[in-house]
């Protein structure tokens, strides 16, 4: 139980180099479970990935809570709930654009959730935003187009779809502002179980012609359980590394995941980065990095949650 006990997540705001340590963590096993996923998405249907990822992670999370003596799903929390359907829609969503994009192209449009973030607080729970921000907005947006430029014109959904999990995303990130005295293991354990609820559910009702014989197959076995393992530890990590660091510091060490989803697609996809690519990606990261360059003078007007956690 020496494992267990290390993951705990009091705040610790003298700790941001052990808190870029575990993000970087978090944003490789990202990366990775995204090159599994992605490598999967030749055979298996995107469902079956996706339900494997939140299955292993709510055993993992339930067994953790059960060490605490956490009770995890918290009937009168109306919040809590509307969190977790939103992650599990983010999830999916994230795991379709996976297995139909290249794994550094939905990490980069990802990233956009801070700056969503920050425009969505003004209208749901009345933080100030300047003008600056929709000027970072506008910055993002056309990065995101760059990127997607190419998928657009061959009409391919999952550029939208990526899209969509950003925003989910960022609409998740608001609700856990809200939900800050709430232990983070609480929220990761309601999640997962919802989010596996929901994507049983949904393989049922809309993939019930679903391949199931994939599954005899003990390199697929593997790989899935590479996606649930890689999934769970990112998740972890990155909860634990915005309850020890500031936020600002360490949601820019998110940028990590970047690289090494692009070092995956370069390695085992042999992916090449055009021009307007290479522009998008440089556009989305300069506009977030501005952001949080904002935060750090203005954090009462730009703020992103303390403590959060990824789908």
């Amino acid at each position: 139980m020496k494992f267990l006990n290390k993951l705990n997540f009091e705040v610790n705001t003298n700790s941001n180099s052990k808190a870029l340590f575990w993000m970087a963590l978090g944003g490789f096993s990202f990366a990775t479970m995204g090159a599994f996923a992605h490598a999967l998405g030749e055979t298996c249907d995107w469902m079956l990935i996706a339900f494997f990822r939140m299955l292993f992670t709510f055993i993992f999370v339930s067994c953790l809570a059960a060490h605490y003596r956490i009770i995890p799903f918290l009937l009168n929390r109306p919040l809590l709930w509307f969190r977790s359907l939103m992650g599990s829609a983010a999830m999916l969503a994230t795991f379709y654009a996976l297995t139909h994009l290249p794994i550094s192209d939905v990490a980069v449009v990802t990233e956009t959730r801070p700056i969503m973030v920050a425009l969505l607080a003004g209208y749901l729970i009345g933080e100030r935003s300047g003008g600056k921000l929709w000027i970072i907005l506008i910055i993002s947006l056309v990065g995101v187009l760059l990127i997607e430029q190419p998928h657009f014109r061959t009409k391919n959904l999952a550029a939208f779809v990526a899209f969509f999990a950003a925003f989910a995303g960022a609409v998740v990130m608001i609700c856990l502002r809200q939900l800050r005295d709430i232990d983070p293991r609480v929220i990761v354990t309601h999640f997962s179980g919802t989010a596996t609820i929901i994507t049983f559910l949904s393989i049922i009702i809309f993939r019930n012609d679903i391949d199931l014989s994939v599954l005899r197959d003990s390199t697929i076995i593997m790989m899935l359980l590479g996606v649930g393992v890689m999934g769970t530890i990112g998740q972890l990590a990155m909860t634990k590394a915005f309850a020890m660091g500031e936020a600002p510091n360490v949601s820019a060490a998110g940028y990590v995941k970047i690289g090494f989803a692009a070092t995956y697609d370069i390695l085992i996809w042999k992916q090449s980065f055009e021009p307007i690519t290479i522009t998008g990606m440089a556009l989305i990261l300069i506009s977030t990095a501005w952001l949080f360059h904002l935060q750090r003078k203005t954090p009462k007007e730009i703020a992103l949650p303390e403590n959060t956690t990824s789908f």
